[in-house]
């Protein structure tokens, strides 16, 4: 009679453990494509791709890093962008968001942001001898790039 009820607890805890296992993936799940569907309808977001995307595509963000710059509205936009990856990386990392979906949903944008943004980061970290700055978003485009996102073949 004790074999019988231990194996029914121990089933019991085994079956409670997978339940909660599998909740904190559906939660994991649901708070990535909630921070993706926010980001998609941010209109403050926009605003800063509409203010950034010229010095990208003139490849000048390097010179924002001067003090001539600290100021601007530019720098702040930047600095706020990559504020953001670096939250999300963070997310990511410590498994609040799920890595998979995240890869799958915004793959592109991360690392084409990654390369653009990237020597103005290197450049921040040198300025201001801080190697840390945004490294977790670095971390995040490296490994995206290291672990490519695979086409379908169907």
């Amino acid at each position: 009679m004790l074999d019988a009820k231990t194996t029914i607890l121990g089933i019991s805890a085994i079956v409670a453990l997978f339940a909660v296992y599998r909740n904190s993936v559906i939660s994991r799940r649901r708070a990535t494509v909630d921070l993706v569907l926010h980001q998609r309808s941010d209109d403050k977001l926009k605003e800063l791709d509409e203010l950034i995307n010229p010095i990208l595509h003139k490849n000048q963000i390097t010179k924002f890093c001067d003090d001539a710059h600290k100021d601007s509205k530019e720098r702040a936009a930047i600095l706020e962008i990559l504020n953001n990856y670096e939250f999300i990386a963070v997310g990511v990392r410590e498994k609040a968001f799920d890595f998979n979906l995240y890869k799958r949903m915004s793959y592109g944008t991360v690392v084409r942001d990654w390369d653009c943004f990237k020597s103005f980061v290197y450049d921040l970290r040198q300025k201001n001898d801080r190697k840390t700055l945004f490294q977790e978003f670095e971390w995040l485009a490296k490994k995206f790039k290291k672990n490519k996102l695979k086409a379908d073949t169907d």
